[in-house]
């Protein structure tokens, strides 16, 4: 597809929408989670309320009751809870042939007696090589073809419990790692997905093998390669290093893209966890960043007039 294509495709007339803001909120300690304290300190922040508040749950350990605590603290917030859900020390075929089917389901049910809407995106970034579902993952033995079937079994189970309050969201990685892994080939099918999603970050100059790319060079490929898949379209981890450029400019670029050729982008979740051992993510590494951040959600509020994508 070309640059001008792309931009036909893409363009729409959203000075009038404002997408909606959330994060993995972070906080003190190695292993923080979305607390009433974290939720409200990053709310402080960023001098914004936040419509999505992320957390991130694994499979056998994270039971319905667990993830319900924080799915009670959205509620009270007013926001909705994204949970992306992780099958940790499962392969995609193990789902697939049913070994995860009694936890899935005794989730399904909690969820159901629950009153508030949840999404819940499992399998995230399986066109990589680093979790146990990935498709780049060496000697998994997983594939586009039984990711995209573990997927959908999950869906069907909870369909069989008759759940009505989940939106479904299938992420993809920026960028391809491994044998195998495409940018959409392991999409489970309209049918299955309410929302699709894209994991990125700027690595900027933080590891011996990265360097400093754009907020486009980091997102075009997967943009463009989801133009044909006709569901809502959000940013469901995003982040960028200090390392190698500005973090700020970097931010004020991202939101002027939501104005301009990233039109269809309904939502945004920023990563603000830093790791010692990956980057420095957390959105308070510098004031210049933080007031990017608040000025990028200012000024589309007051361009949008309060209205949503």
């Amino acid at each position: 597809m070309n640059n001008k294509l792309f931009t036909s495709l893409c363009a729409a007339p959203v000075a009038a929408m404002a997408i909606q803001i959330g994060a993995w909120v972070g906080g003190p300690g190695q292993s923080p989670q979305p607390t009433k304290e974290n939720v409200r300190a990053f709310q402080d922040l960023q001098d914004a309320h936040l419509d999505l508040i992320s957390y991130f749950a694994v499979f056998d350990v994270d039971d319905w009751k667990r993830v319900q605590v924080y799915a009670d603290i959205a509620k009270e917030n007013g926001s909705t809870l994204v949970v992306t859900w992780m099958p940790k020390g499962y392969s995609a075929q193990e789902i697939v042939d049913g070994k995860t089917d009694n936890y899935i389901r005794e989730f399904a049910k909690g969820v159901k007696n629950y009153s508030e809407e949840i999404w819940l995106r499992p399998l995230h970034e399986a066109n990589g090589d680093w979790y146990d579902w990935g498709v780049g993952k060496k000697g998994a033995g997983n594939t586009d073809a039984n990711v995209a079937e573990a997927f959908r079994r999950i869906v069907k189970i909870f369909r069989e419990e008759n759940v009505k309050n989940v939106k479904w969201v299938w992420t993809t990685n920026v960028t391809n790692h491994g044998e195998g892994a495409t940018l959409t080939g392991n999409y489970p099918g309209d049918e299955f997905v309410d929302y699709i999603s894209i994991d990125g970050y700027n690595w900027g100059k933080s590891q011996s093998w990265s360097s400093w790319k754009s907020f486009a060079q980091v997102f075009d490929d997967a943009y463009k390669a989801l133009a044909n898949i006709n569901k809502p379209l959000f940013i469901a981890e995003i982040s960028s290093s200090e390392k190698g450029g500005s973090k700020a400019k970097w931010i004020a670029d991202m939101f002027e893209h939501f104005r301009t050729d990233y039109s269809r982008v309904f939502a945004v979740m920023w990563f603000s966890q830093s790791k010692d051992y990956e980057g420095d993510w957390a959105l308070n590494t510098s004031q210049d960043a933080v007031n990017a951040w608040k000025a990028g959600i200012k000024k589309m509020k007051a361009n949008s007039k309060g209205k949503k994508r």
